[in-house]
């Protein structure tokens, strides 16, 4: 993969950064729902209230530094990095569902699991297929054709 410029990074990281405060928001939002205790409520309240301001933190920064528009001038992506990258999500996404399946009892959800996963290996090896494929491709064309064999001198 190509080297990212400082301004990917900064752009991968805010990304990531939000979706995981955005699951946190969402699960102190949820369980808050369900705790009787008031006190435990409250801490959750707050983890709820911590967590939307955090990414309302990373959406400031993010324009304050312009960075969208930084990235879009400076993408070093290629076809090989964008297959690479969603290759190396796909097989973490794999592994993850591989690991619940083994914790999990319950038919339904391990059906369920058990399809998203065969699903995400099915894209592996597509992207394997695509990135052998870009590999072995020669990186200018040819220009001499033969339409017949060459004479030996």
């Amino acid at each position: 993969m190509q080297n990212m410029s400082p301004q990917e990074i900064i752009s991968s990281a805010f990304k990531k950064a939000k979706n995981y405060e955005d699951v946190i928001h969402k699960k102190a939002k949820d369980y808050g729902k369900n705790i009787p205790d008031s006190q435990v409520k409250g801490v959750l309240k707050q983890i709820e209230i911590t967590a939307l301001n955090h990414v309302d933190k990373i959406v400031a920064a993010e324009k304050t530094m312009q960075i969208d528009s930084l990235v879009k001038k400076n993408m070093s992506y290629d076809m090989m990095d964008a297959l690479q990258d969603i290759e190396k999500d796909l097989i973490n996404q794999q592994m993850f569902y591989n690991e619940n399946l083994i914790n999990i009892t319950n038919p339904y959800v391990r059906q369920i699991f058990t399809q998203m996963r065969d699903d995400e290996m099915r894209f592996i090896t597509i992207i394997q297929q695509n990135i052998e494929s870009l590999k072995s491709k020669p990186t200018e064309p040819n220009s001499i054709v033969y339409t017949t064999p060459r004479e030996n001198k």
